[in-house]
């Protein structure tokens, strides 16, 4: 073999050199999708007639805070009912009167039968027994003052359930009615979502996950803007079993975004040595 073809042979084994190194490379630079930490969708659990729908998509909002009003004039007034209904005590407060005058008056005919014997053992018993009727009477409704108060915590409950409230701090995704729409229950109305703290989810082959653990600090790469920058996340969730179509194992890395500059949604890099 001459001088030219010794080197034209080793070019062509550079090159397959530089071409095996960019496959190794290629195989172990991941792509992954950014997704918020705590991103909820929320909907009534009845159906009503939405009366006025309090934020808007952009918006940022606290945990706690109403978002979507339902109509519940007809269940305000329910809950004014049972809150009347146990309040009133006048049964009890007149019952617990004249339980007072038949103790008096029964202490005073005991008296007057066991000394004189003035008045006749039949008007003893039955003062007596109007004493434990009444008695009875006021237990009988202070129990139902129980149960009343049973009936008016439901009804406040009830009356909370036709607020949708955000249960997270975040920011308005989406919103699905408005104002004079019918909601159904069950149906996704409102979308929230945190992204203060993101992750990336990866689906990576099994071997190149072997030396990766939770908690375990490590570098991504995502796009802010035009810039691709990098970040420090951690390690939060490494899949105990491969999926069963890709056999694939799915990794989620955490990382910080309180600047809010990493949209959720986008591309993700991990680099895998």
């Amino acid at each position: 073999m001459g001088p030219e073809m010794k080197k034209v042979s080793i070019l062509i084994m550079i090159v397959m050199l530089f071409c095996f190194a960019g496959a190794a490379f290629a195989a172990s630079s991941l792509e992954g999708i950014v997704k918020a930490v705590h991103e909820v969708e929320l909907a009534f659990q009845l159906d009503g007639v939405i009366a006025k729908t309090l934020v808007k998509e952009g918006m940022r909002v606290g945990k706690g805070e109403v978002l979507v009003q339902l109509d519940d004039s007809l269940q305000k007034l329910e809950v004014s009912r049972r809150e009347a209904i146990l309040n009133d005590r006048a049964e009890i407060d007149s019952n617990k009167k004249n339980l007072s005058i038949t103790k008096e008056l029964l202490a005073s005919a005991r008296d007057l039968y066991n000394k004189m014997s003035a008045v006749s053992h039949d008007e003893v018993m039955n003062l007596e027994m109007q004493y434990h009727s009444i008695a009875g009477k006021i237990e009988v409704a202070e129990a139902r003052k129980t149960q009343e108060q049973i009936e008016y915590l439901i009804s406040k409950e009830m009356l909370a359930r036709y607020s949708l409230i955000s249960p997270i701090n975040g920011v308005i995704t989406q919103i699905k009615r408005e104002a004079g729409e019918w909601a159904k229950t069950g149906e996704i109305l409102v979308s929230v979502a945190d992204t203060s703290t993101c992750y990336a989810e990866f689906n990576i082959e099994e071997k190149l996950t072997r030396n990766l653990r939770a908690d375990k600090r490590i570098s991504i790469k995502v796009r802010e803007g035009d810039a691709l920058v990098q970040k420090m996340g951690k390690i939060i969730y490494v899949s105990p079993v491969a999926d069963k179509a890709s056999a694939l194992v799915r990794v989620k890395v955490e990382f910080e975004n309180k600047n809010g500059k990493t949209v959720p949604g986008i591309l993700a890099y991990l680099e895998i040595r």
